[in-house]
């Protein structure tokens, strides 16, 4: 049986965006390759920030991409609670342990008398970091302080001396001189812990054996490794991810298109597709393969081919990928993800079976035109309603005389008493050599008259969807705004 147990731990404070995906992600194909556990556990310490909404979307986004976790919120699990805010009174049980055993200490300094004492350290070429004056605190100071009402927060004692080195998954042999680790706030005043005290207590509770996280987070570690040896916890092993950068080589922001796992839903992403791009952020398989299946992935995974330097993330290669998923879908699941966005639309209504039936039939008609769901709208509409956008720039091909050879078209067509894609492939090509004039000078003006586009699927299937008298009333009345 498998001992990897991994989590993904976010705050919720906002979107799940870019890069907390690609960390949930790896942890995810992490667990599912090594037939271990994958942990959801929401960081709720930041009571000013956090919210009910963010905790709600961070979950629906994560079931979006398809990362079930198998220990969490909605899961439960023999290691629970897993929100922090629900756990105090356990950080309370390891607070007094770092008081008794001499591994903290209670801090009285005033916020304002830190910034302060910050400032003053950096104008003379100090280190900022605390400078444990309440290390050494009598009781009668305690007692003076708290009777001036003020609020202790409990502070971490870090060693003086030595070194703190573990050998990061990603980055190899990593090492802080301890002295550099100040003595940092473990739990606030109000109770609830810090990120590097909550952290490793739930860690080493819910014995967590991988933390793949960020690089921004590399310096808590050897933070954090102290405190797993102080509580006689086994630390984890660690593997720092790159982060990702946007084409300027800047941080990834909203600026470089879309941030959040849900914005990238709303523009037509499959999550399958996203999932796929977002493990090249940092992922190597080995060879030249860019489109993977989720199982695939799942095969393939390794933390052996992680990349150690920065990943830059180019939306153009996301929306290649994201087609090539589309091709890989046959037309009975493009249907189910088309409908609702048919159907929201107002293109389409609830239990209209003959509308699904026209929407499979285009979609089989359109090939792999659709790079993404958020093409379906644009490119299906004028196959359910007659108000559909057209594109201007192509109304030159209904010059008066392309108008007047669909008027014939139209008028020929009226006559059929059958009108299939073949029939009405042999009329126009007819009455092209009765005109003396090539046959695309009768389809591509009857594509725009018939679509309001210049390029789409075979004209004449697209005839037979549509019908005899929708193809008859549009080229009497090519619609060209």
């Amino acid at each position: 049986m498998s001992h990897v147990r991994v989590r993904f731990a976010p705050s919720p404070t906002g979107t799940l965006h870019v890069g907390g995906a690609r960390t949930a992600l790896f942890n995810w194909l992490y667990a599912r390759n090594q037939q271990g556990i994958f942990i959801l556990r929401i960081e709720d310490t930041d009571q000013e920030r956090s919210t009910v909404e963010s905790h709600a979307q961070i979950l629906r986004s994560l079931r979006w991409l398809g990362l079930d976790w198998d220990e969490g919120p909605e899961m439960g699990g023999a290691f629970g609670p897993y929100v922090q805010s629900e756990r105090r009174a356990i950080y309370a049980q390891y607070a007094q342990r770092l008081l008794d055993e001499g591994l903290g200490y209670h801090c009285y300094c005033a916020p304002d008398e830190l910034a302060q004492r910050r400032a003053e350290a950096m104008a003379q070429g100090r280190p900022p970091g605390y400078d444990r004056r309440c290390r050494t605190l009598t009781d009668e100071q305690r007692r003076r302080f708290e009777a001036e009402g003020r609020a202790p927060v409990l502070r971490a004692r870090m060693p003086d001396e030595g070194v703190t080195k573990w050998t990061d998954l990603v980055h190899g042999e990593t090492e802080f001189q301890n002295t550099v680790l100040d003595d940092w706030v473990a739990l606030k005043s109000d109770g609830f812990p810090t990120y590097n005290f909550g952290a490793v207590v739930d860690d080493g509770l819910m014995e967590i054996s991988h933390v793949l996280r960020g690089d921004d987070h590399i310096s808590n570690t050897p933070r954090q490794i102290v405190l797993f040896k102080a509580f006689g916890f086994r630390a984890p092993k660690f593997g720092h991810l790159p982060m990702i950068l946007g084409p300027d080589r800047q941080r990834l922001s909203k600026r470089h298109g879309a941030a959040s796992a849900e914005e990238f839903r709303d523009a037509g992403f499959l999550p399958q597709a996203l999932v796929n791009y977002l493990a090249l952020l940092g992922w190597s398989p080995g060879d030249n393969r860019e489109v993977f299946t989720t199982e695939q992935l799942i095969k393939a995974f390794s933390l052996k081919r992680l990349n150690n330097t920065a990943a830059v993330f180019d939306l153009e290669k996301a929306k290649h990928i994201n087609a090539e998923h589309m091709k890989l879908l046959p037309t009975s699941a493009k249907v189910e993800l088309a409908w609702p966005i048919l159907l929201a639309r107002g293109l389409a209504h609830e239990g209209d079976e003959a509308a699904r039936i026209r929407l499979g039939r285009v979609i089989e008609i359109m090939g792999n035109r659709f790079s993404n769901l958020g093409d379906i709208p644009t490119h299906l509409a004028c196959y359910f309603t007659e108000d559909y956008s057209v594109d201007p720039q192509g109304a030159s091909v209904l010059d008066e005389a392309a108008r007047e050879r669909v008027h014939m078209l139209a008028a020929a067509y009226q006559k059929l008493p059958v009108f299939t894609a073949k029939i009405a492939e042999g009329v126009l090509r007819e009455l092209a050599t009765n005109l003396q004039v090539d046959a695309g000078d009768l389809i591509h003006p009857a594509r725009y008259a018939l679509s309001g586009r210049t390029v789409g699927p075979s004209l004449f299937a697209a005839m037979e969807v549509l019908g005899q008298k929708t193809v008859v009333a549009r080229l009497r009345r090519p619609k060209v705004s």
